[in-house]
């Protein structure tokens, strides 16, 4: 029972897990808002105080459900307290139950700061469970992350000491940048992706015709069987099966040459299949990998720094789902034989499948 309590709260596979990290995400934004709103409109706060204080009583309440869940049922709870986000978790609630036994406390400042930390616990979305699904779940984490931060930056700007950001030539010129990078990889592993796709209509196509041969047909569908393996398999595995697979290959021509099977189609053939266990095993070169998605991370920190309010307020969110979700996509891409559960965009195998399942 301990284990699925805590299950629920670190894994949100189920429907109510995603409720529940669904409404802890909502009380974070709507804690970050508070306090902003605290910071840029004292007046209007004073006004609706105890609006404001319901509002913060009643988030203090759930968090601190939630820090007692977690202490109570895990049974490594002193791991978890001294952890990160267990120190994260205790600095969010302790300050707001102190300032509610002791009133004078909840005027000053410092509560106003801790209660921040509750933005700091964004980041456990990183290391949760699946919890919309499809480019949503992988934008998510750095989604909430941003918009957080903007909303702290948002309460910062109203301040006298704030300094003016005027960054529009490097906007400007990071996203021309980065516009280039993501195009040049998109084009790259789409192209990869149909080529592959191509290559192995054209070996199916060529089995299909040495498929009569019946001295041989058992040993085509061998072949087939394991290729169809190998383009499935994990990724850890794929590089182990796909020397067996050209192994296997270099057999099975062997076998075709005795047999006295050979011209334009066989040649076309062995061709295609080198083709493509050849791509099956590409990936991008990481340091392309790795410096586009430094230039990513730089073009929304600066958009998120640089413009200022509402309408910076409004760019974060934006720009966020936009160059974040592409470059998820065009990642996602660059793994085209995955079939896992998280896989968005994957090669077709169904002529392949197709042949193994009718011959």
């Amino acid at each position: 029972m301990n284990n699925k309590i805590l299950n629920v709260m670190d894994n949100p596979n189920t429907k109510f897990g995603k409720y529940i990290s669904i409404t802890l995400l909502f009380l974070i934004y709507i804690s970050v808002t508070q306090v902003v709103i605290e910071v840029r409109f004292p007046n209007f706060v004073e006004e609706f105080s105890l609006i404001f204080k319901f509002i913060e009583y009643f988030i203090l309440l759930i968090f601190t459900i939630e820090l007692f869940v977690r202490i109570i049922f895990d049974k490594k709870r002193w791991k978890y307290i001294f952890s990160f986000y267990g120190i994260v978790d205790l600095l969010a609630v302790i300050p707001g139950l102190l300032s509610f036994f002791v009133p004078i406390l909840a005027s000053t400042s410092w509560v106003r700061v801790f209660r921040i930390f509750r933005f700091v616990r964004l980041l456990k979305l990183m290391e949760t469970g699946s919890t919309f699904g499809g480019i949503f779940n992988r934008i998510l984490p750095y989604f909430a992350i941003a918009l957080g931060f903007k909303g702290i930056l948002v309460a910062l700007e109203g301040q006298a000491w704030w300094p003016e950001f005027k960054l529009t030539i490097l906007i400007t010129v990071l996203g021309f940048a980065l516009a280039i990078l993501l195009g040049t990889k998109l084009r790259v592993v789409n192209s990869r992706l149909y080529e592959i796709e191509d290559a192995l209509c054209r070996i199916i196509g060529a089995l299909r015709d040495m498929h009569h041969n019946k001295k041989i047909s058992e040993k085509l569908k061998d072949w087939a069987l394991e290729l169809e393996q190998t383009l499935t398999s994990s990724k850890k595995d794929r590089p182990e099966k796909v020397k067996n697979m050209i192994i296997n290959t270099n057999n099975l021509e062997a076998i075709l040459e005795n047999e006295n099977v050979g011209g334009p189609n066989t040649a076309g053939f062995h061709r295609d299949v080198t083709y493509l266990l050849h791509r099956a095993t590409a990936k991008t070169p990481p340091a392309y990998e790795d410096f586009l998605k430094y230039v990513t991370f730089a073009y929304i920190s600066v958009v998120i720094l640089a413009i200022p309010g509402i309408v910076g307020f409004l760019s974060t969110f934006l720009l966020t789902y936009v160059m974040a979700g592409a470059y998820f996509l065009v990642d996602d891409m660059d793994n085209p034989l995955d079939y896992g559960d998280d896989s968005l965009i994957d090669v077709r195998l169904d002529v392949l499948h197709n042949y193994n399942t009718t011959v």
